[in-house]
């Protein structure tokens, strides 16, 4: 008996309940090393490999069914196939808890920004190169971060004719059709109603060209109103590259 542990020994070292062994047992997952006559239960502490190759099928998604097959599975390279499938999974959830990761840092950062800084007040700021995918501009389409992420917006080709071109998100290198150069660029944010997006582009060009010799493309950043913006507003970012002369 030295080596055997009791339910309650046993629950406490793997970190589960004694139910939670009772289940198993019932579903034919972990049994008991030793059941007495008095229906006391008894588990050798090397079952703790076994619980603890449940408990982590069942974090990566697997049914207690499904586990129970992958014990049965008697040929190591099906439960070899298995694994590497669930792996495969886990390095998926990897990037996109990745994505969600970099959203959060964005936003956060934006938050700060945009609360140090306020509205119509210029600022200068030094980018790194960026790859975007343009969409040729569309009435009647609208972007939200579930579809374009959370770095997005529209772009003004042309300083001569200030109007939306094109659509733009920030996208993965090799994913995109134009670059953003590195450089610095003067910004400023915008605080308006939805009538304002359109209109506010000639003002707000006007006011990047009196600040310096900005260069196109206009950026108008869209950076989710829901977290910037307060009351239904929608806050926007302006931004274009200093030219040589800058």
């Amino acid at each position: 008996m030295m080596d055997l542990l009791s339910t309650g020994a046993f629950a406490n070292m793997c970190n589960v309940t004694k139910k939670t062994l009772y289940f198993y047992e019932k579903k034919g997952l972990l049994k008991p090393a030793v059941v007495k006559d008095n229906g006391y239960r008894y588990y050798r502490i090397e079952q703790a490999d076994q619980m603890a190759t449940i408990r982590l099928l069942e974090i990566l998604g697997s049914s207690l069914d499904e586990v129970g097959d992958f014990f049965q599975l008697d040929d190591l390279a099906k439960r070899s196939r298995y694994l590497q499938e669930k792996e495969d999974a886990v390095k998926r959830q990897m990037r996109q808890l990745g994505r969600i990761r970099d959203s959060l840092n964005f936003y956060q950062d934006r938050l700060q920004d945009f609360a140090n800084l306020g509205t119509g007040k210029i600022a200068e700021e030094e980018l790194d190169e960026e790859e975007l995918k343009l969409i040729k501009f569309q009435h009647g389409v609208a972007l939200t971060p579930i579809t374009y992420g959370p770095l997005y917006g529209g772009m003004v080709g042309d300083f001569e004719k200030p109007i939306i071109t094109s659509f733009f998100k920030v996208v993965p290198k090799g994913e995109g059709n134009c670059i953003k150069p590195s450089g610095r660029y003067l910004y400023f944010y915008e605080e308006v109603d939805n009538d304002g997006v359109a209109s506010g582009i000639v003002p707000a060009l006007g006011k990047l060209q009196a600040a310096g010799p900005v260069v196109a493309p206009l950026f108008q950043e869209d950076f989710s109103s829901s977290v910037l913006g307060r009351y239904g507003s929608i806050v926007l970012k302006y931004s274009a590259r200093l030219g040589e002369e800058g």
